[in-house]
């Protein structure tokens, strides 16, 4: 009986050695290690099994010693680690590059400045033809004021169907006068590629994780592999969260378009002629000569009771100053009048004193 029993927990041990193994060939395989052969990886983590102290099966609590893996443990984790190491390179030929085992994934991204002389209709236009196409506005901003005569410009993102951009982006041309264009493209292949081998081998480990943790007894032990488990489980989220990311800007093009209305359209031309380029830098003089009388006639117009109070106010002004100016005037007038009787009525007296002087003198 006793034997039995003591059978029974050697091959309880065994079980957990192959789990615990099969557990550091899937993060040997996320470390970049799983390129090695399927014996060289099985050989790998049984000589690195009993060295182990914090993390595990040693971890555990549990004496692992290399007698403990038969040739049947090692067949088993090697077919883990093979297929561990067909989930990081797809499964092909390991000579072949990753953009040739997919198709290319690549973000598209335009830049437009148009302008228009009917803005509301060309606004209307735009966000018709991306309910069409199946995009969205992901931002737009829009200044000025008609009703004030003041000149409106928007700033939109646009996002379209890649595969329908083209046909977007011929709709903004006809319906306006570009007067700026340009694409850029970023291929994010091999980054795409990367993030899906991470899932898939992030996937097995949470499947083995799973298992291990199914015929755990120990509480420590079930302490131990939810938390290794959380932390795959938040990696996983982050990947697949980074991957729709991916597949939001693959799938989805974006448009960041300039709107301005104007009046009077740019020409845009790659190359004038001399006699051209004479008429039209005149006819650009004179359309700004107009636009300069006609935005100071406007400006007068508004501004005119503003203008006329404060011509007002320096008409009193003015007259306030002559006014005490002229009283000034007189004062100083009277004044010097003053000073010359005094000094008229002074030289009499002393006339009269000399004649009274020379009297008495006789």
């Amino acid at each position: 009986m006793r034997k039995t029993m003591g059978n029974g927990k050697i091959r309880n041990k065994k079980q957990i050695v192959l789990v615990t193994l099969l557990t550091l060939v899937v993060a040997f395989s996320l470390a970049g290690c799983g390129a090695a052969s399927k014996y060289a990886s099985a050989d790998s983590a049984a000589a690195e099994a009993p060295q182990m102290n914090g993390s595990g099966a040693a971890d555990m609590g549990y004496d692992v010693k290399e007698d403990a893996v038969d040739d049947a443990a090692y067949e088993e984790v090697a077919e883990t680690a093979d297929a561990a190491d067909d989930g990081m390179t797809g499964g092909t030929d390991p000579g072949t590059s990753k953009a040739a085992q997919t198709s290319e994934k690549i973000i598209y991204t335009y830049n437009y400045s148009v302008e228009t002389k009917q803005f509301d209709t060309f606004m209307d236009t735009v966000q018709k033809r991306i309910n069409e196409y199946g995009g969205y506005l992901e931002s737009s901003e829009t200044n000025g004021n008609a009703n004030l005569n003041i000149t409106r410009y928007a700033n939109m993102v646009i996002r379209i169907p890649a595969d329908k951009m083209d046909q977007f982006l011929s709709m903004v041309k006809e319906n306006s006068n570009v007067t700026y264009s340009g694409c850029s493209t970023e291929n994010v292949t091999l980054s795409y590629v990367d993030l899906q081998s991470h899932i898939k081998s992030l996937k097995i480990e949470q499947e083995t994780l799973m298992d291990l943790l199914e015929r755990a007894t120990k509480l420590e032990d079930v302490l131990t592999l939810q938390a290794q488990l959380t932390d795959v489980r938040y990696q996983l989220e982050s990947y697949e969260s980074q991957l729709r990311v991916y597949d939001n800007r693959i799938d989805y093009a974006t448009l960041y378009l300039d709107i301005s209305e104007v009046e009077r359209e740019t020409k845009v031309a790659d190359k004038l002629s001399y006699g051209e380029e004479i008429s039209q830098g005149l006819s650009d003089t004179f359309y700004s000569i107009g636009q300069g009388l006609r935005s100071f006639s406007i400006w007068l117009i508004v501004n005119l009771p503003t203008i006329l109070l404060w011509a007002v106010i320096i008409v009193v002004i003015v007259w306030i100053v002559r006014k005490v100016l002229k009283r000034h005037e007189k004062w100083q007038e009277k004044r010097r009048e003053k000073k010359a009787q005094k000094r008229q009525q002074k030289k009499e007296q002393e006339q009269q004193k000399e004649q009274v002087t020379d009297d008495s003198a006789k």
